[in-house]
């Protein structure tokens, strides 16, 4: 009889990891759509493309990228945070996805950024920097913060309100206490030509944007938002560095799945996407288009999404920010 007992335990206990290899080996067992909420042209929109055309080679199954566009990405995420949890159906989105349950007003937003996705991998991310007009004359940000004590009143920009921009601007206020106004723009590249004509003082933006213009002597650079010096721009000192440890906002954009998704279905594309950006030619074309490539598991990604959410909250709280 204990036997017969050791025997049925050992069955039964085999059986959770029956059914993972079979969810692991059946998977994908159709097309896969990986969903942008945003427009097609974005970081978004180019890593799902590029990481999708490779993983449709490896998996033996086609990948669609499907841009689902609006309400700041909720219709997207709100269509995936619906869709059946197997894999097939994934979302594609930058950080705004974290910070627009917090700007939009009640109601918009049907989901949970935490508890209605699996995170599955952090693809890349973006270096965003701190950069003012040169005739402000400040080379780094406890020059700034001197210079704003003296001269209250100065205008920053980078998008529009509501945006990750518009957040790190009103963490540095309360962090230096400093007056600044923000100055919201259409985009980007309204916001950085009247910040290059010195209509505006400060922006925040992706260092990839400017670095030309950084090059050129039309923008100084007074430090990055990433909690770390980056090898891609060693010269660039985190503002975290600077007497502001606190002053992070990450500029990331990460693959999810709807919640329940099964972990072995979630570290089979995990796998499979860690491998792919270790294409050369795959981190020849992100590389050459201003993205840090990332990866690791996907608590890599579960970890960022928590930093961004304690950190945003009670900034967007104190500050009454909300979205155009």
């Amino acid at each position: 009889m204990k036997t017969l007992a050791a025997l049925l335990l050992s069955c039964a206990a085999c059986l959770p990891m029956a059914a993972a290899h079979g969810a692991d080996a059946d998977y994908p067992s159709r097309p896969i759509t990986i969903v942008v909420p945003f427009p097609p042209g974005g970081s978004p929109d180019m890593l799902a493309r590029v990481i999708g055309d490779k993983l449709g080679q490896r998996l033996g199954q086609t990948v669609v990228v499907e841009n689902r566009p609006g309400a700041s990405g909720t219709i997207g995420a709100a269509h995936v945070a619906r869709a059946a949890p197997d894999g097939h159906t994934l979302m594609m989105t930058p950080n705004t996805f974290v910070l627009s349950p917090l700007v939009l007003p009640k109601g918009v937003v049907s989901f949970d950024v935490q508890a209605d996705f699996a995170p599955v991998i952090l693809p890349a991310k973006t270096l965003m920097v701190l950069a003012a007009h040169p005739r402000l004359g400040v080379k780094n940000l406890p020059e700034l913060v001197t210079y704003a004590k003296a001269h209250p009143g100065l205008t920053y920009t980078g998008s529009a309100n509501g945006s990750p921009q518009h957040v790190a601007g009103e963490m540095l206020k309360q962090m230096a206490g400093i007056d600044m106004s923000f100055v919201s723009y259409k985009g980007l590249a309204p916001a950085l030509n009247d910040t290059l004509g010195g209509h505006v003082d400060l922006i925040f933006v992706p260092y990839g944007n400017v670095a030309q213009h950084v090059k050129a002597g039309a923008l100084t650079v007074l430090g990055g938002l990433d909690e770390e010096r980056l090898a891609s721009a060693p010269d660039i000192v985190p503002l975290r560095e600077q007497g502001y440890p606190r002053m992070v906002v990450g500029v990331w954009t990460g693959l999810f799945a709807p919640r329940g998704t099964p972990a072995p279905i979630v570290d089979k594309l995990n796998r499979e996407i860690n491998a792919i950006l270790a294409l050369p030619d795959v981190k020849q074309r992100l590389e050459g288009a201003s993205q840090i490539l990332v990866g690791g598991p996907p608590a890599t990604l579960a970890k960022v999404v928590k930093r961004d959410l304690d950190t945003y909250a009670p900034i967007v709280r104190s500050a009454g920010i909300t979205a155009d």
